[in-house]
């Protein structure tokens, strides 16, 4: 965990820096955003958790000493939920030259679990924070 002047600063700004992607569930199709953090290194991300409600809202917290992601979830309101996520990695050259590797290289796709029904939801499209904006919206919770 981060001291506290570090978590303040990473609080500043985890608000203005991060993308959202929305997925869609290939159970339910319901649609939801998640939020992702961006950062020059980890260290500024760390302790920074999303949640997302089912109307197109997010709610940005950083996790406190000793508080469990659960803990987050209760003081956010059992109207949002931290999306988990696993990465599917694509298969890269294994032989040849690092050039070879660079060329075949794709970056791990996402599978978010839905915030609906708990089913697999896949990326459908990437939007800027301002955009999300036009017809959702962003809170940052203080700390409990």
């Amino acid at each position: 965990m981060l001291p506290l002047n570090k978590l303040l600063a990473a609080k500043d700004i985890m608000y203005q820096e991060g993308d959202i992607t929305i997925s869609e569930c290939t159970e339910c199709g319901e649609r939801f955003p998640v939020f992702i953090f961006v950062a020059d290194t980890d260290m500024v991300t760390t302790g920074c958790v999303a949640l997302t409600g089912k109307s197109n809202d997010i709610i940005l917290a950083i996790q406190g000493p000793e508080e469990s992601l659960q803990d987050i979830e209760v003081r956010a309101g059992s109207n949002h939920k931290i999306v988990g996520a696993t990465y599917e990695a694509s298969a890269a050259a294994q032989t040849g030259s690092f050039q070879k590797y660079l060329k075949s290289y794709q970056p791990a796709v996402p599978t978010y679990t839905c915030v609906y029904c708990g089913g697999s939801a896949k990326v459908i499209k990437h939007e800027t924070k301002e955009q999300f904006l036009n017809y959702g919206t962003i809170e940052v919770l203080n700390g409990s």
